[in-house]
């Protein structure tokens, strides 16, 4: 992978920075506060890697950082902005965008760069790691990577990550490892799903059993033919009155509870009529309306009428409750009639108390069907057993698999390449090592003072050369800033810049940021000075260039 250019845009500040890197070596030069520090944080935080500091100004001015890269010669560009992070491809169209770093970015990144590591969160969840673990061994930032090892971006949170990037990134596991993995931890959330179905099942057959224990006497079902078809008659026939008595029972209900209600409209109804009955006769012959003034005759055929109305009324009630008594015999026949069922069952009861052999037909049927019943669930035991037995299978080749790509011997050459590497780094540094740890490619230990970073440096490149050598993921840029850290002196200085610029792995890109290049000169790199003035690293000149070299990108990254 190459880094080709970095491009800057403020449109808060109306100021814009941009610069091409060489294939091999580019040295940024600047003083303390000209910004190139936040030139190199934007390079890998432009792949969602973050740095782990970032200037109040520099996040109040809004930047959208664009990376135009290569990867095994395919041209590129990520851009991020607003926290939205844009591929392109190399026509300029969007072929990738997301906000969500671990769910989408990361597995993206991992695609593009061959990185198939798989690490565990604190839930025991398995994951593919953020970017910043896909570039932890490829840069060296001026806040924490010159005091300590393996934390050059932040949020680094899983748990072991400096073991488990020195395992990975230097090869001692590599991407056929974790593919292995991946496939095992699949295959492991499968057995536990099938350990699961078979205690199931073999807990519906413990209930079975405890319900109903086994019989010891041997049976047949075929000894009761005869009762297995009488008993299938009488249920079919048994069936089939039951339905035909609770139609004819609903019904009589319904139409008894019509004519009740009836009965007391009716009843209602003939109470007012002979209110008004007797108000007749209590009124004189003429009666005035106390609300209109109008005369009325109160004659004697008026109160005849109300009489022959009440006489209607009268013949209406007795006529319903004469249907009500018809409708409460009609509902005493048909409750008789259901007791008909209850003789169908006894002769069903009858039936399954047939007994052959000391044994009645009722508990024949019972124990045939929880055999049945237990037979089901023994097979699904079989298969499910049967399955389980091959998941092991599987898991312990792959554990085998996994084993064989740990093999000693190449773990051992590994390291003596590493360790190598090291001690002669070390040396050139002028950096005193002392035993070296057990396992030193996951930790490192110097002299305090200057040879501390100096350390770091040859440990950092030790492990590089042997991540280029045996990792199996696709080498990044090294990004490394101001390694002018605890004081160095005029003599180690020039050493560690020349050093860095000098003993990188072959073919590698180097991208580096000191405040003065000594040590080395226009033929070991490319030195480019930034920054326009003290805490200005964008220029206002280069506003309007950037604004439309970028400008199609940030058209599709809107849409």
């Amino acid at each position: 992978m190459k880094f080709k250019r970095i491009s800057l845009l403020s449109q808060e500040e109306k100021r814009a920075f941009t610069m091409e890197f060489h294939d091999e070596a580019t040295v940024v030069s600047a003083s303390n506060g000209f910004g190139k520090s936040a030139l190199l944080k934007s390079l890998y935080d432009t792949f969602g890697a973050q740095p782990h500091r970032i200037d109040r100004a520099w996040r109040s001015a809004n930047i959208v950082s664009a990376v135009d890269f290569e990867v095994s010669g395919r041209p590129q560009t990520i851009m991020k902005f607003a926290d939205t992070y844009t591929v392109f491809d190399e026509t300029g169209n969007k072929t990738f965008q997301t906000s969500s770093v671990t769910q989408e970015l990361a597995p993206f990144l991992a695609e593009l760069l061959d990185f198939r590591l798989l690490m565990i969160d604190r839930r025991e969840q398995v994951l593919i790691p953020p970017p910043a673990y896909a570039f932890a061994p490829f840069y060296m930032d001026q806040d924490r990577s010159w005091a300590s090892a393996w934390e050059p971006f932040r949020n680094m949170y899983l748990p072991r990550s400096a073991a488990t990037l020195a395992d990975y990134h230097s090869g001692l596991k590599p991407n056929e490892y974790y593919s292995a993995q991946a496939e095992k931890d699949r295959l492991t959330t499968v057995l536990r799903e099938a350990e699961g179905r078979r205690a199931g099942v073999v807990s519906a057959v413990e209930e079975l059993r405890s319900v109903e224990p086994d019989t010891e006497v041997n049976f047949n079902i075929d000894d009761f033919q005869a009762e297995t078809a009488e008993l299938l008659a009488e249920s079919t026939r048994l069936l089939d009155e039951q339905n035909s008595y609770r139609a004819t029972l609903a019904e009589l209900t319904d139409a008894r509870a019509l004519w009740i209600a009836q009965a007391e409209v009716t009843r209602a109804a003939l109470s007012e009529t002979d209110e008004v009955f007797k108000n007749a006769f209590g009124h004189p012959i003429d009666v005035e309306c106390p609300t209109c003034g109008e005369h009325y005759t109160n004659d004697i055929a008026t109160r005849f009428k109300i009489a022959a109305d009440s006489e209607a009324l009268i013949g209406v009630l007795n006529h319903a409750r004469q249907e009500q008594e018809k409708l409460d015999k009609r509902i005493v026949t048909a409750r008789q009639d259901l007791e008909a069922i209850d003789m169908a069952a006894s002769r069903v009861r009858a039936v399954l108390a047939t007994r052959k052999n000391d044994l009645t037909f009722e508990k024949i049927v019972a124990a045939e069907g929880r055999n049945a019943a237990t037979r089901i669930l023994r097979e699904r035991i079989k298969n499910v057993e049967a399955e389980i037995g091959s998941l092991n299978s599987n898991i312990d080749e792959i554990a085998a698999t996994m084993r064989g790509l740990l093999d000693r011997k190449r773990s051992r050459t590994i390291k003596d390449f590493f360790a190598s590497h090291f001690l002669s780094f070390a040396q050139q540094l002028d950096v005193r090592l002392g035993d070296l740890p057990s396992n030193p490619m996951s930790s490192t230990s110097h002299a305090r003072g200057s040879e501390g970073p100096r350390g770091l440096a040859a440990y950092n490149y030790a492990f590089l050369h042997t991540t280029q050598q045996y990792s199996s993921m696709v080498f990044c840029p090294i990004v490394i800033d101001a390694p002018n850290q605890q004081g160095q002196d005029a003599q180690h200085l020039p050493a560690i810049i020349s050093f860095l610029v000098k003993k990188r792995p072959k073919g590698a890109q180097l991208i580096l940021g000191v405040e003065e290049p000594t040590g080395i000169t226009e033929n070991d790199a490319e030195i480019v000075t930034v920054g326009v003035r003290r805490n200005q690293l964008l220029s206002e000149d280069q506003f309007e260039s950037v604004s439309k070299q970028l400008h199609r990108y940030l058209a599709q990254a809107v849409l």
